[in-house]
């Protein structure tokens, strides 16, 4: 369970990934123009349920729930709308990560590495959330920051050396 100041952190992370995965998809629009469209707001709608866990945190935490079981109940209480703004999105975001990953590998935009280390945080991004182990989660957290970090520098090299090439 998220207290308020991890759901804040959630909320503004969620924010950063979002203009994280419109870098991606940016990079390869012209390799796969329609899964462009369609899987960047598929990723979007994914940003949102993790911002949307952020703040379940945060008003959690208000109310007082001390326990997952009575996180639960509130969500139970809420019913069919926890679907459509939690569980639904919420599975897409590791899906969107594989997804992304795969396609800047084929599209050769980022180095078999970069892309693969992407990959995997987005198949430990379950395996660590629903159960809540906490260190596999800050772990795959570490390996999805690794991704970052490596996919964003890969690509503005790419970017940088075109312009630079170009105006040559």
């Amino acid at each position: 369970m998220l207290s308020a100041t991890a759901g804040t952190i959630q909320v503004v992370a969620f924010v950063l990934w979002i203009i994280a995965f419109q870098g991606m998809f940016y990079s390869i629009r012209n390799d796969f123009p329609q899964y462009t469209i369609i899987g960047f707001i598929v990723a979007v709608y994914a940003c949102v349920a993790g911002n949307n866990f952020g703040v379940d945190g945060i008003y959690s935490d208000a109310m007082g729930l001390q326990s997952l079981d009575e996180s639960k109940q509130l969500i139970e209480r809420i019913g069919f709308p926890a679907l459509i703004y939690l569980y639904i999105p919420g599975i897409f975001f590791p899906l969107s990560l594989l997804m992304i990953g795969i396609q800047l590998i084929r599209a050769r935009k980022v180095s078999m590495v970069a892309g693969m280390v992407l990959v995997i945080g987005a198949v430990c991004f379950p395996l660590s959330r629903i159960p809540r182990v906490d260190w596999i989660a800050h772990l795959d957290n570490l390996t999805l920051i690794a991704g970052q970090v490596l996919i964003a520098k890969q690509l503005f090299h790419r970017k940088t050396s075109k312009t630079s090439w170009s105006a040559a």
